[in-house]
């Protein structure tokens, strides 16, 4: 359930660094079937979305990367999710710890408010969003693209930043319901509806979405309310203009 950019300048993921793909469930065997796939041979950014177990436990294959393929990356992060990381992945945060002799990873981690903030030329605007009751997760704006991977409630004040989007990926778990740290296909229905994008992509299906079966019926969206929905899969590309 991650995103990958190609920029003329840069390659940006956008992070559940274990939930990287529905059948790769690391980014370490993810990065072996796709990075070959579309040519990629580094990663020039890494912006995380939120600090849940699920989507910064493959932080540590990072390390073996800054190893072997390149010599640093830079890591986008929230605060609150950080002090996260300075817990869960603290050799990585603090490599004065580790033990002499052993591989040290080369991470750079950078700050980022709610705020917009440039990587590589490219703006990213935070879409703040709940990830269950109390829980902040962030979603992404760039260019008319928004990304929002792990949602169980819009504010209000976010929807603004969605206005005049051109491509949602937005998290859509169960074929019937939400739950309560996720939007089901019902509530993600309703949500785009709502929002008025001109494409939506759902991500993070749970293996109860039939893929074919509901393709089939969101297509008939388009004709009933003209709306462009369809469910995302692994090694989906989409060219857009940022």
């Amino acid at each position: 359930m991650s995103l990958t950019i190609r920029y003329p300048s840069f390659n940006c993921l956008f992070y559940d660094l274990v939930k990287y793909s529905f059948r790769c469930r690391f980014f370490y065997h993810s990065a072996l079937r796709w990075f070959p796939t579309f040519g990629l041979r580094t990663i020039d950014a890494v912006i995380i979305t939120h600090s849940h177990a699920d989507a910064i436990g493959g932080l540590d294959d990072l390390r073996d990367w800054t190893n072997n393929v390149q010599p640093s990356i830079p890591i986008y992060v929230a605060k609150r999710d950080f002090e996260v990381m300075k817990k869960t992945h603290y050799y990585l945060v603090d490599t004065s710890v580790i033990i002499p002799g052993a591989a040290v990873s080369e991470l750079q981690f950078n700050i980022i408010q709610e705020e917009s903030f440039i990587v590589h030329g490219l703006k990213f605007t935070p879409l703040p969003v709940w990830h269950g009751r109390g829980y902040r997760s962030l979603g992404f704006r760039f260019g008319n693209v928004c990304y929002i991977s792990d949602v169980s409630e819009i504010p209000e004040e976010t929807y603004t930043l969605l206005e005049d989007c051109d491509l949602l990926i937005m998290d859509a778990l169960r074929p019937d319901r939400s739950s309560s740290t996720h939007f089901g296909l019902p509530k993600a229905l309703e949500e785009v509806k709502k929002i008025r994008p001109r494409r939506t992509l759902f991500t993070g299906m749970m293996h109860l979405m039939d893929h074919e079966a509901v393709n089939e019926d969101l297509a008939k969206l388009m004709d009933s309310d003209g709306l462009d929905i369809q469910l995302s899969y692994d090694g989906l590309t989409v060219p857009v203009k940022l």
